[in-house]
């Protein structure tokens, strides 16, 4: 089963509260199983049951069977949901 990463964006106001808008900030890490009938692409939720509409697709996949689906560089937004239900899968 091919395994699509995900970013679910995550803006935040700058710490001076000045004016301007949100920058943007790493957001939780999500896996989604690719979409059979357009690869490359995600079906419509996430392992963890969240909507992959307003994601946005990571350029990341596996190197090799058994590696993690998520960049190990990531892995303090990794949602946990989603690594568990691939853990049982």
């Amino acid at each position: 089963m091919a395994i699509i990463v995900l970013e679910e964006p995550r803006r935040v106001m700058s710490e001076d509260f000045g004016p301007g808008r949100p920058e943007p900030r790493m957001g939780v890490i999500h896996a989604a199983p690719a979409d059979p009938s357009i690869p490359g692409d995600p079906t419509d939720q996430t392992f963890c049951g969240k909507d992959t509409g307003g994601m946005e697709k990571m350029p990341y996949s596996a190197s090799r069977p058994g590696a993690s689906w998520y960049p190990q560089n990531l892995s303090q937004w990794v949602c946990p949901r989603c690594a568990a239900a691939l853990r049982s899968a």
